[in-house]
């Protein structure tokens, strides 16, 4: 029997994933978040802030070997004192937590957007690309921060597995995000300019991607995307909606308006 923890269980992905790992002979999975999730049959709900101490005896206690982690607060910009706390102190205090108490294995969800958005990036960009995270947009800096905490934490523990996984935008039926929200909308709106390449995983493909790392033996980092690509007015096509261009700096000002009239979940950042 192997005991795997979810942090973020309540969330779209940890929902998702801690349903498909308990589905497997053999797995215990404990659900940790502050939010109660739905019903999962065959899942351990522990209510815990991953800023807390007390996180240290529930992975303890439940002898958990594999932990993934999948807390996040993904709208940094709203309360960023919060998000900082959350995010890069309760990731470090869980990942502490985790070494105290026997963790064997250690699965990040990361993000593509820690590479920053350059314009001098390659396309497509390899796992051996640096980390250069925008110093203005939170969400892109939380993500590499975290990667280094587990970095450091290997390092001081080298008994301790890692896995990183840095997944494009997540799309699907169950995913509530501001991408799948933009996508949903009857106009979609981009920039002006040459079409840029974006790529989609679905939420089927990233929930098996994450199992995977939880249950397998490879170590590392991995980029999680589809082999291909699409642009906007692509995307247009394929979803049969109009498509408005805009010069970068005006749609940046109707994103910032929108988020702050609570209009919308992305503002000026979320669009790099």
């Amino acid at each position: 029997m192997t005991t795997f923890a979810v942090t973020g269980v309540a969330g779209y992905l940890g929902r998702l994933l801690a349903a498909r790992l308990a589905a497997e002979p053999g797995h215990r999975v404990i659900g940790i978040d502050i939010a109660a999730p739905p019903d999962l049959p065959g899942i351990i709900y522990r209510r815990c802030d991953i800023r807390d101490p007390a996180i240290a005896d529930i992975l303890d206690a439940e002898s958990v070997a594999v932990l993934v982690h999948l807390a996040f607060l993904t709208d940094p910009e709203g309360d960023p004192a919060r998000a900082r706390a959350v995010n890069i102190l309760g990731t470090q205090n869980l990942f502490v937590a985790a070494a105290e108490a026997g963790v064997r294995r250690i699965v990040l969800a990361s993000s593509a957007a820690a590479y920053g958005s350059h314009a001098d990036n390659p396309v497509p960009m390899s796992e051996d690309a640096p980390l250069r995270p925008n110093a203005d947009f939170p969400y892109s800096w939380h993500k590499a921060v975290q990667e280094r905490l587990l970095a450091r934490l290997v390092a001081d523990h080298p008994g301790i597995e890692s896995v990183i996984l840095r997944p494009c935008a997540i799309l699907g039926p169950h995913i509530a995000n501001p991408t799948g929200t933009a996508l949903r909308q009857p106009l979609l709106v981009t920039f002006s300019g040459p079409p840029l390449p974006v790529q989609f995983l679905s939420e089927r493909d990233a929930v098996e991607a994450f199992r995977l790392a939880a249950t397998g033996t490879a170590t590392g980092v991995y980029n999680l995307a589809p082999a291909g690509s699409l642009d906007y007015p692509e995307i247009a096509r394929l979803l049969k909606k109009p498509l408005l261009r805009l010069p970068f700096p005006f749609l940046a000002g109707l994103a910032e308006v929108a988020k702050r009239l609570g209009l919308s979940p992305v503002g000026r950042r979320t669009l790099r």
